[in-house]
C-alpha cells in the first residue's frame, strides 16, 4: 500500500524507525518483520549503496513496512532513484537554506510541485498498483524530509519548511550540537540545544509538517517524543545485533 506511511502520519500515530547502516538484505528483512513501522537505510554515514537500497527496500515493502533512505549530501539524482526503487521517504542531510530545500523538493516531487522524472515501472509493480495510480499518489504519499543540523538551518527553519514539497524535517542532534555550541564533541539533546530542538518540533508541526528525529537510545527517544516528534529512530541495526549477542551470551554464561 503506497499510503502505508502517510496513513500513520495523518492520524498523528508515532512511527518507530530502525536506523540501518548494514547492507545485508536478510538482516534488513528480519528487522522489518519486527515491530518497527519503518526502516531507514543510511546512504550518508552508513554503508548503504544504491544496490543495497534496492534490495533493502524490496525486503521492507514485502514485510509490510515503510522504507526510508538517507541520501548523501546534495545527491538529488539518488533521491529520485530511491523513490523509483520504492522509498516512501527521503532524508536529505545539510539542508541549510530555502534554496537547498527547493532543490531537494524539486527532485522528489512530480510536476506541478517538482521535476521528478516519470519512470515508475519497478515501484508500481512493487506496491501492486498501476503506474498511473502511483503517479497520482506519489506526491502526497512520499515524504521529503529536510535534515536540520546546523545553526544556519535553524535560523532559516521557517523558510525551509515553507517550501512546497518539503514534507517535514529530521533533527540531526549531533551536528546540530556541534554547530550551535562550537564544541567538536557532540552533546546530542544536551542542555545547550534542547530548547532549540523543542522549538523546531513546535514550529514544524504548527506548519502542518512532519517532525522526525534521530535517536539511538531509549532515553533520547523518550525525550524527543515528549517534545512532539512523531517519526523517531529507536536504535541502529548494528547496536541491535550487538545487544542481541550480549543477551544471548550472558544467558548461557550465567
Amino acid at each position: 500500500m503506497i499510503d502505508r506511511l502517510r496513513s500513520r502520519l495523518v492520524h498523528d500515530e508515532p512511527v518507530y524507525i530502525c536506523w540501518s547502516i548494514l547492507r545485508d538484505p536478510q538482516l534488513i528483512g528480519a528487522l522489518a518483520r519486527q515491530g518497527f513501522d519503518a526502516i531507514l537505510l543510511d546512504g550518508q554515514h552508513g554503508f548503504h549503496t544504491e544496490q543495497s537500497c534496492l534490495e533493502g527496500i524490496t525486503q521492507i515493502v514485502n514485510a509490510g513496512k515503510s522504507p526510508l533512505v538517507r541520501i548523501p549530501v546534495g545527491r538529488w539524482d539518488m533521491a529520485e532513484r530511491m523513490l523509483d526503487f520504492g522509498a516512501l521517504g527521503i532524508v536529505a542531510p545539510m539542508i541549510n537554506t530555502s534554496e537547498d530545500a527547493a532543490a531537494f523538493a524539486n527532485a522528489c516531487k512530480y510536476p506541478q510541485l517538482g521535476e521528478r522524472s516519470f519512470g515508475p515501472a519497478y515501484v508500481s509493480d512493487l506496491y501492486g498498483v498501476p503506474a498511473e495510480e502511483y503517479l497520482h499518489a506519489a506526491n502526497r504519499s512520499t515524504f521529503a524530509l529536510a535534515q536540520i543540523e546546523t545553526r544556519e538551518a535553524y535560523e532559516n527553519l521557517d523558510e525551509i519548511i515553507g517550501i512546497d514539497g518539503i514534507d517535514g524535517v529530521l533533527m540531526g542532534p549531533g551536528d546540530f550540537s556541534i554547530s550551535m555550541t562550537g564544541n567538536l564533541i557532540p552533546d546530542s539533546y544536551g542542555p545547550d540545544t534542547i530548547e532549540a530542538i523543542a522549538d523546531i518540533a513546535t514550529r514544524t508541526r504548527n506548519a502542518g509538517k512532519v517532525a522526525a528525529a534521530f535517536t539511538d537510545n531509549p532515553d533520547h527517544f523518550k525525550t524527543v517524543k515528549a517534545l512532539g516528534y512523531t517519526m523517531i529512530s529507536v536504535m541502529i541495526d548494528q547496536a541491535i545485533a550487538e545487544m542481541g549477542a550480549q543477551i544471548a551470551l550472558s544467558r548461557v554464561k550465567d
